[in-house]
């Protein structure tokens, strides 16, 4: 189940049996689902933004630091905005276990779409203010932003 919170809390992800492989933990490219499911719950209750055909993953990068294992039951991902642009949006996204352990760690940059128009778009103001709230860095606002 994905619970994020407008506060900054983690948002929490169960894991599924079908998440493991067969040395039992998360299969590594499972990793990469978890996270989208988790940003898709975070970009819609925190950024506000309105569906998850509203953006797509340009860039993606994923350190893996401990496994996950289907007796941890969830992950919890925590995101922060690296910067921010006219048509973008990068995140830092810190996942753990229930108990602490850093897992992974992962920056994307999401890129805001318009799916009538099959391109990308200008953030809104309302997503680019609530963005701006979970910069982790005030100087990393493009400045064509």
């Amino acid at each position: 189940m994905v619970t994020p919170e407008r506060t900054g809390a983690p948002v929490r992800v169960g894991l599924r049996w079908r998440d493991l492989d067969h040395q039992g933990h998360v299969y590594h490219g499972t990793l990469l689902t978890l996270l989208d499911e988790a940003r898709t719950a975070w970009l819609r209750d925190v950024v506000g933004v309105r569906s998850a055909d509203s953006y797509v993953v340009a860039r993606i990068e994923v350190d893996y630091l401990a496994e996950i294992l289907v007796e941890h039951a969830a992950i919890d991902v925590s995101f922060e905005v690296a910067r921010i642009g006219r048509r973008s949006i990068t995140t830092g996204e810190t996942v753990r276990t229930p108990g602490g352990l850093h897992v992974a760690q992962a920056s994307v940059v999401l890129v805001m779409w318009d799916r009538q128009g099959r391109s990308s778009r200008e953030l809104t103001p309302g997503e680019r203010e609530r963005a701006r709230e979970r910069l982790a860095a005030p100087e990393e606002v493009a400045a064509d932003a």
